[in-house]
């Protein structure tokens, strides 16, 4: 039986994960979208080994925007480390002198190096992988990140044509990138409380009308998690369906 786009999706990135973490000897990596549109840019995670909910939240609300990593960054070259081979590599020497929002953030979850490499896919889409080392990682002490280039190169071809063939881009993007579309803004903070991060997740996509399926593809989930996190949802708000859920927020 042949797997459905999603887990395929999801097979191919754990594939290429993990073929990239044990060359770049990396402690975690994530793959993700960047939006550079003029409305403001935005990030949206494919994939990623086992980052902490809290960290990818606050990246995607405001972080990336100090990263120098990104594509139009802001940052020289020569301080980032660019490599020929295209891949921006932030060592830990660099890392720890620099002060911003990204740094303290990443060096709070406890990481102290980090290294990306992009992809261009429009002139509005970026689609990058970016690799993390933690403070104490027994297996490196730095990202061999040129070692990983041609993998990398690899995992962010096969990823950009699995998501264009597949319309999974669309189906994650289409609203999501309107600025005017908050579906967490009108719910009352009382409620949000209730809600860990991925379960603000799940509401978010939820309350935008996407099925589980679609849920599952924009956050790299199984359905199967999916459909267990709308039952924890559920059980908080003592309601047994999408519609009630959702008339549960409002009030």
């Amino acid at each position: 039986m042949s797997l459905s786009p999603v887990a395929e999706f999801n097979s191919l990135n754990a594939a290429y994960s993990s073929d990239v973490l044990r060359t770049s000897r990396a402690s975690e990596l994530a793959l993700f979208l960047y939006d550079v549109s003029g409305e403001g840019p935005s990030i949206h995670f494919l994939h990623n080994t086992g980052i902490a909910p809290e960290l990818l939240t606050v990246y995607r609300q405001g972080v990336f925007r100090d990263d120098p990593l990104l594509p139009h960054g802001g940052v020289s070259n020569a301080l980032l480390g660019v490599s020929e081979l295209g891949i921006s590599h932030l060592p830990a020497k660099q890392f720890g002198a620099s002060a911003n929002y990204y740094t303290h953030a990443l060096r709070g979850a406890g990481y102290i190096e980090t290294a990306a490499l992009s992809r261009q896919l429009s002139r509005r889409f970026y689609l990058v992988a970016g690799m993390l080392l933690g403070n104490g990682a027994r297996q490196s002490r730095h990202i061999y990140a040129e070692s990983a280039v041609a993998k990398t190169q690899s995992w962010l071809m096969s990823a950009a044509d699995h998501l264009i063939d597949n319309g999974i881009l669309a189906s994650c993007r289409e609203n999501e990138l309107s600025k005017s579309a908050r579906p967490l803004a009108d719910i009352p903070a009382r409620h949000q409380m209730l809600l860990t991060p991925r379960e603000k997740d799940v509401v978010a996509q939820m309350l935008r009308g996407f099925s589980n399926k679609q849920i599952s593809a924009c956050l790299a989930l199984s359905e199967y998690t999916i459909e267990n996190h709308l039952r924890r949802i559920y059980k908080k708000f003592d309601v047994h369906s999408r519609t009630a859920l959702i008339a549960a927020l409002s009030h």
